[in-house]
C-alpha cells in the first residue's frame, strides 16, 4: 500500500509526487528539473518498479496545467520497508548494492544533461554502458529506472521481495495528456535585470564553451591562486572573444547583455572541472569579505541547515577517591540559516564521525519530550518544536563531514544535498560558528564545574582549563542540561538578523527563531524540500549494531527486551533456548526502543525492560561505554576485597582443651518446642543488649567471678539427666 505524505505549500523539486485525482489517484514523480520544463515518470506500487518507463519531457505549461487540475497535491511517497534497511558494511547485501551503483552512477551523470535525455540518447548512453561493463541491456535499463522510480535515492538499486506482476504500466499517458513533442535548445536561467535596457540574451553555452572554461580556469590555477570571479572575466577577454568576436564586440559596445554570468562559469565548473589537489589548493570562490552576507543565503526555513562539531570546552571525571579523566564531549550543533533557529544540539563522548553526525540529525525532527525525559531533562515539543529535514546541509571540512561515508549517506541515501565548504573559508558558516561560540561562554558562565571559557593559549587561560579539569562534572547529563537550556533561550529570543526581515515584519511576526521558523514554514511557498518522507528519514538514520535473540528475549548491552507489536511477539514465539545473533536498528540516544528490520511487513519492535530502563536512568550508551574500564576496575577491586574478607573470617584461630561434647539426641517434641522457645528468648535478649537469666545456676557471691566451664558441666548434667527421663519414660 501506498504512503502518501502531502506538503503544504511545496514546488517542484527533484524526487516530489505529484498526485492527480483522488478516488483513483496516479503519482508523478519529478525526476530532472531544468529552467524550461521538466522530466516526470508515472510511479505506483513498488512491485511495478520492474515495468517502469522511462523519464519523458513536461513543459512548465504542460506542468502547471496538471497543478491545476482539482485534487491535485504535492508530496512525497514513502519508500517500502525492504529499501528503508541499509545493509551492514561489508554483508553481501552491501556488495551488491555497490556494484549496482557502481554501474549507474555514470548513467545518472549523463543523465543530467537535458540533450541526453532524449528518446535515442538515452538508449544510447545505456546501450554503450552495457557493452563497456559487459552487462545486460535490459538488466541495466531496468536498474536506472529503479533509481528514478524511487526517488534517486541509492538504496532503491536493492532487491524487493516478490510482488504482483501488473497489467500494464501507464506511462504513455503523459504525452496523450500534454501534446507536442517539438523542442528547441533556449537558454537556462533568469534573464538579468538589464533585459530592459540591452535586451534579452539568447546566447547557449555549447560543448565547445564548456571544454573553454574549463581549460583556461586550469591554466590560472597552475600560475598560482585564482579567484573565481577573476577567472571569469579573464575568460570573457580571452577564450570566449576568440570563439565569438561578434558576439564579444556586441557585449563590449553595450548592445547585448553579459553572454555567460557569473553563476554560469560557476555552474559549469563545479559540473565539469575535475581539479587535481595542487590546483584545487590554488582556487579561491570568492574574496574574504568581512561583514557580507552573500554566502549566507536561503530563502527560507528548513531549507538550508548548518552544522558544525567542536570540542567541548569541559571535562568529565569518575566521581571516586582517586578520580579518572574521562575526556572532554563533542558538541554538534545543527541550525536554520533562514531563521537562526537551533534544530538539534547533541554532545558525544565518541570520536567525531558520520555516525555521530546521524544522531544529530535524528534528534532534529524527532520528539524532544520523548527523547529527553530518560536523562532527567525537563524540555516539552512547545518551548523546542520539532524541525524539518532540510534540503541542503551546510558543513565545514571536517574529517567526519568528508568522508566517503558522510556523502555516500546524505547525498545518495538520504537525498539531501551536501555543499561543504571550500578550503580557507572559515566564515562560510558564520551562523552557527558564533552560536557555538556563545553557547561555550554560556556553560562557562553557568558556573558548571569542569568548564573554562577560553581557548588555553596563554598562562592564564592554561591555569584555567587545569582548575575546569581538577574539578569537573561526573555526569554527560549536567553538560547536556546547560546546552538545552542555552538552545531554548536562543530560539526564544529575539535576533537582530530577523529584524531586518520585512517579510516578518509585516506578517506581524515577532523577530525571534522560534516563531520565524514555524511562520516560514507555513506561508512561504516555494521553498526547496528533502524528496523522503520523515518516517524514512527516521529509519535511516537509525544505527545499526548487533544484538542476541533467545528465549523470547532480545538482549542488547546485557539489557533485556521485550516484544512490543505482533511481529515483535510472533517473532519472539519462533525463537529458541539458543541465543542467535540478529541484526537491530536504535536511537542510541533513546534505547529504550530497539527494532529488527523485516523486508516484508512493519520492523519488529522491542522495549526494554523496566528494570533495565531504571539502571540507565541518566546516562546515554556514549557516556555508559566511556565509563566502562572504569565500571570494570571498580568491580575488580570490590571482588578482591570481598574475597580477603572471606579468607580472613574463615582463619583457623586457636581453641582452648575442654572435655568432648556428647553426641546430640531426640527428645519428644514438647521439650523440643519448649528449647526453641528458650533459643528464641535469649537471641532476643542479647539483640537488645539484655542478659539472659539462667535460674537453676547457683547464686553468686558479690565480688566472686564465676567459673565458665562449672557453669557449662552444669548444664550438660542437666541435660543428660533429662534425656534419661524421658528414655525411662518410654
Amino acid at each position: 500500500m501506498l504512503i502518501f505524505d502531502p506538503v503544504a505549500q511545496a514546488s517542484p523539486a527533484r524526487g516530489m509526487v505529484l498526485r492527480l485525482g483522488e478516488t483513483d489517484p496516479r503519482y508523478l514523480r519529478i525526476t530532472h528539473l531544468f529552467y524550461q520544463c521538466v522530466y516526470a515518470m508515472w510511479v505506483g506500487e513498488p512491485e511495478k518498479a520492474r515495468y517502469a518507463r522511462r523519464p519523458v519531457r513536461l513543459s512548465r505549461k504542460a506542468l502547471k496545467t496538471l497543478v491545476q487540475t482539482p485534487g491535485a497535491t504535492w508530496g512525497r511517497l514513502a519508500l517500502p520497508d525492504a529499501l528503508t534497511v541499509s545493509p551492514p558494511k561489508d554483508s553481501e547485501r552491501a556488495l551488491d548494492l555497490d556494484a549496482a551503483w557502481n554501474l549507474v552512477e555514470p548513467l545518472a551523470q549523463s543523465l543530467e544533461r537535458e540533450s541526453n535525455l532524449s528518446r535515442s540518447m538515452f538508449t544510447t548512453l545505456i546501450q554503450e554502458r552495457a557493452k563497456a561493463t559487459d552487462t545486460s541491456f535490459i538488466t541495466l535499463r531496468r536498474m536506472l529506472l529503479r533509481y528514478y522510480y524511487f526517488g534517486q535515492t541509492r538504496l532503491g538499486l536493492l532487491p524487493l521481495p516478490t510482488g504482483v506482476t501488473p497489467t500494464n504500466a501507464p506511462a504513455s499517458r503523459i504525452r496523450s495528456a500534454l501534446g507536442s513533442n517539438d523542442y528547441s535548445p533556449k537558454r537556462r536561467g533568469r534573464q538579468s535585470i538589464l533585459t530592459q535596457d540591452l535586451g534579452k540574451n539568447d546566447f547557449v553555452v555549447s560543448e565547445d564553451d564548456i571544454a573553454d572554461m574549463v581549460a583556461f580556469l586550469k591554466s590560472r590555477l597552475r600560475h598560482g591562486v585564482t579567484f573565481l570571479t577573476h577567472a571569469h572575466e579573464e575568460y570573457l577577454g580571452g577564450p570566449f572573444r576568440r570563439r565569438h568576436p561578434s558576439l564579444y564586440a556586441e557585449y563590449i559596445a553595450k548592445q547585448r547583455p553579459e553572454p555567460v554570468s557569473v553563476r554560469q562559469f560557476r555552474y559549469y565548473i563545479d559540473r565539469f572541472a575535475r581539479l587535481e589537489n595542487d590546483l584545487a589548493a590554488n582556487l579561491r570562490t570568492q574574496e574574504h569579505r568581512p561583514g557580507r552576507l552573500g554566502s549566507l543565503y536561503a530563502a527560507g526555513p528548513g531549507e538550508v541547515y548548518e552544522i558544525d562539531a567542536t570540542g567541548g570546552r569541559l571535562h568529565l571525571v569518575t566521581n571516586d577517591a582517586n578520580p579518572i579523566i574521562v575526556g572532554k564531549p563533542t558538541i554538534y550543533l545543527i541550525m536554520d540559516r533562514w531563521s537562526r533557529f537551533v534544530v538539534a544540539i547533541y554532545l558525544s563522548l565518541q570520536p567525531a564521525s558520520y555516525e555521530e553526525v546521524r544522531h544529530a540529525l535524528l534528534i532534529a525532527f524527532t520528539s524532544r519530550k520523548r527523547r529527553f525525559q530518560t536523562l532527567g531533562i525537563d524540555v516539552d515539543d512547545k518551548r523546542w518544536p520539532m524541525a524539518r529535514v532540510p534540503a541542503v546541509l551546510c558543513p565545514d571540512r571536517g574529517s567526519e563531514f568528508t568522508s566517503g561515508s558522510m556523502e555516500q549517506a546524505v547525498v545518495h541515501d538520504l537525498r539531501m544535498e551536501l555543499t561543504p565548504l571550500p578550503p580557507f573559508c572559515p566564515d562560510g558558516k558564520a551562523i552557527v560558528e558564533r552560536t557555538i561560540r556563545e553557547l561555550k561562554r554560556r556553560m562557562a558562565g553557568s558556573r558548571m564545574k569542569g568548564t573554562y571559557a577560553e581557548r588555553p593559549l596563554d598562562p592564564q587561560t592554561a591555569r584555567a582549563a587545569r582548575l575546569a579539569e581538577a574539578v569537573a562534572i561526573h555526569s554527560l547529563t549536567d553538560g547536556y542540561r546547560v546546552a538545552i537550556e542555552y538552545a531554548i533561550a536562543h530560539n526564544n529570543r529575539p535576533h537582530s538578523a530577523l529584524k531586518r526581515r520585512r517579510i516578518l515584519t509585516r506578517a506581524g511576526v515577532a523577530p525571534i527563531p522560534r516563531d520565524a521558523y514555524l511562520w516560514g514554514l507555513e506561508h512561504i511557498t516555494g521553498l526547496r524540500t528533502a524528496p523522503l518522507s520523515d518516517r524514512d528519514y527516521q529509519r535511516l538514520l537509525l544505527s545499526s549494531d548487533k544484538a542476541s535473540l533467545g528465549s523470547g528475549i532480545v538482549r542488547y548491552k546485557s539489557r533485556s527486551y521485550r516484544p512490543a507489536n505482533e511481529i515483535a511477539t510472533e517473532m519472539a514465539a519462533r525463537s529458541s533456548v539458543r541465543s542467535r545473533p540478529v541484526d537491530i536498528r536504535l536511537d542510541k540516544m533513546d534505547p529504550e526502543v530497539i527494532f529488527i528490520p523485516t523486508a516484508r511487513r512493519e520492523w519488529a519492535e522491542f522495549h526494554m525492560t523496566a528494570g533495565a530502563a531504571n539502571d540507565l536512568a541518566g546516562f546515554t550508551l556514549d557516556e555508559e561505554e566511556a565509563f566502562t574500564s572504569h565500571a570494570n576496575l571498580l568491580w575488580a577491586r570490590a571482588d578482591n576485597d570481598s574475597r580477603i574478607e572471606r579468607l580472613a573470617s574463615k582463619a583457623p584461630t586457636s581453641r582452648p582443651a575442654g572435655p568432648k561434647q556428647p553426641a546430640a539426641t531426640k527428645v519428644a517434641r514438647a521439650v523440643q518446642q519448649k528449647a526453641r522457645q528458650e533459643e528464641t528468648r535469649n537471641l532476643k535478649r542479647a539483640l537488645v543488649g539484655k542478659t539472659s537469666p539462667n535460674p537453676s545456676a547457683p547464686a553468686r557471691k558479690p565480688g566472686s567471678n564465676p567459673d565458665w566451664k562449672k557453669i557449662e558441666e552444669e548444664e550438660r548434667r542437666r541435660s543428660l539427666d533429662l534425656i534419661r527421663k524421658q528414655r525411662t519414660s518410654r
